[in-house]
C-alpha cells in the first residue's frame, strides 16, 4: 500500500493548511553566535520578517532596534551567544535581546553602574525611540535565565514617525 492511500484511508482527519503570515502570528526567536557578523544578518531577518508579516512601515526602525540591542549585547559580552526575540502584541513591535552578561554582586555597586554604562551605550536608539512614541529598556534576565535582558518596544504608527525625522 503506498503512503498515499494510506493517508487517504486513515479517516476524515484533515490538517488545517498554515496561516500565511500576518500581524497577528508575528513570533520569532533567533540565536545568534555572536560576532560583529551576525549584526548584518539580523538586520536583514528582522526587515524581511516585518516585510513578510505586513509591517514593511516598521522595517527600518525595527532593524535599527535590533542592530543597536545586538551591538550593545556584543560589546559587553564578545564572543557570546545571543538571543533575538520579534513579537507583535496589542498594537505594538516588541523586538528583545538576551545576552550572557555576567550578574554583580549587589553589594559591590557594579550592577547599577553596569546597567548605567549600557543605558548610556543606547542612548541614541532611546532618543530615536522616544521620537516616535516607544520605549528602551534593560535589566537582568528572569530567573532561571541569567544575563541581561534589552528591549524595544514600539507602536504600531512608529515607523511613520521614524520616516519624518
Amino acid at each position: 500500500m503506498s503512503n498515499n492511500a494510506l493517508c487517504s484511508t486513515a479517516g476524515s482527519a484533515r490538517i488545517a493548511p498554515p496561516s500565511p503570515p500576518s500581524r497577528h502570528n508575528l513570533n520569532y526567536s533567533f540565536g545568534l553566535p555572536g560576532g560583529a557578523y551576525c549584526l548584518g544578518m539580523a538586520r536583514g531577518a528582522v526587515k524581511g520578517v516585518l516585510n513578510a508579516h505586513g509591517l514593511a512601515d516598521l522595517a527600518e526602525l525595527g532593524s535599527l532596534a535590533a542592530s543597536e540591542l545586538l551591538g550593545n549585547a556584543l560589546a559587553f559580552t564578545p564572543n557570546r551567544g545571543v538571543s533575538l526575540d520579534l513579537r507583535w502584541r496589542f498594537g505594538v513591535l516588541r523586538v528583545t535581546v538576551f545576552d550572557e552578561h555576567p550578574e554583580h554582586a549587589e553589594s559591590s555597586g557594579a550592577g547599577s553602574a553596569c546597567r548605567a554604562y549600557r543605558r548610556e551605550a543606547l542612548a541614541t536608539l532611546e532618543a530615536v525611540v522616544g521620537r516616535c512614541g516607544g520605549v528602551v529598556g534593560i535589566a537582568a534576565a528572569e530567573k532561571p535565565l541569567s544575563g541581561s535582558k534589552l528591549w524595544v518596544v514600539v507602536p504600531g504608527e512608529a515607523g511613520k514617525r521614524y520616516a519624518a525625522l
